[in-house]
């Protein structure tokens, strides 16, 4: 089963914006691709940009203008261009970007501003908005999601009760306009489900080891660019030097990435893989950080 990701253009459709009361009228794009509204109220028209959720993992959605590149967007949002390409399947080079496509950002907690201090001035910064999920409570949204008290998320959206519908939206915080801080910056490549995934390989890995017993192997590993991220391929890999269910340790010097993955079976010996020590799923390699078919990696394992 293909991942799916949600497009947000609807998030701006009339029906959307006539169920809310936030007096958001009109909506244009600017030069960063950050969509705008514009009030009926005498305020200026201001950037802002919508937060995602999921697997505990928190998406900001930009929408792609003439002229960006990858490297831009990256620059801005201070991410690794293997994270822009693990969040969006869709993509797998520059070539790939269609204007008006909205790009899932990984994003930390932290570079989200969520309080205004006495000098807090609202230019400097890009509002944040996030659009209420069925079942969703206030709850959930102020301390689960966003580490904020639920009366300050209520004052700050106008609130008279806690009670939420689904498609409300609801104004979270804000980040930079100049970008996101490089101390900000973060592994997001392995998000959610995936990281608790990785995590409890490691504790089956840890489980066997015991200082002494570590193997280390250096080489190619090899993937297929064709196939599609899905379900069936997260944290697996072939190899022939360790058992099937076996856990392995990869790491990729060049961007300082690892993860504990499972070995599924022996590494099939073909034209493909011929000269390389792992075959690796799509979702492993692009968590790695490797963009090419093939990359060096280095395997640990216990013996």
């Amino acid at each position: 089963m293909k991942f799916y990701y949600s497009i947000f253009f609807f998030l701006f459709s009339c029906s959307i914006l006539q169920a809310q009361t936030d007096g958001f009228a009109e909506f244009e794009m600017n030069q960063l691709g950050i969509k705008k509204y514009q009030t009926t109220s005498p305020l200026s028209s201001t950037d802002h940009l919508f937060v995602e959720i999921s697997n505990g993992q928190k998406y900001l959605l930009h929408t792609i203008r003439a002229g960006q590149t990858l490297y831009s967007i990256k620059k801005f949002y201070a991410i690794d261009l293997s994270d822009i390409y693990y969040s969006n399947p869709n993509i797998s080079n520059t070539n790939d970007l269609k204007i008006g496509e909205t790009l899932r950002i990984p994003v930390l907690s932290k570079a989200i501003k969520r309080f205004q201090e006495t000098d807090f001035d609202p230019n400097a910064y890009i509002p944040i908005y996030y659009m209420v999920r069925p079942s969703e409570t206030m709850y959930r949204i102020s301390k689960v999601y966003f580490r904020l008290p639920s009366e300050i998320l209520m004052a700050r959206n106008q609130l008279l009760s806690e009670s939420l519908s689904k498609g409300q939206i609801l104004h979270i915080g804000w980040i930079d306009k100049n970008g996101i801080p490089d101390s900000l910056k973060n592994f997001t490549g392995l998000p959610g489900i995936l990281g608790e995934e990785s995590q409890k390989n490691k504790y089956r890995y840890e489980a066997v080891f015991d200082g002494k017993n570590e193997k280390t192997l250096q080489g190619t590993a090899c993937w297929d660019k064709a196939m599609d991220l899905s379900a069936k391929n997260k944290l697996y890999v072939m190899c022939s030097y360790v058992p099937k269910n076996g856990i392995v340790r990869i790491e990729n010097p060049m961007t300082g990435r690892q993860l504990y993955a499972k070995v599924v079976a022996a590494k099939p010996e073909n034209s493909f893989t011929q000269g390389s020590i792992v075959v690796l799923t799509p979702t492993v390699a692009q968590a790695l950080g490797g963009l090419d078919a093939r990359f060096y990696v280095k395997i640990h394992y216990c013996k």
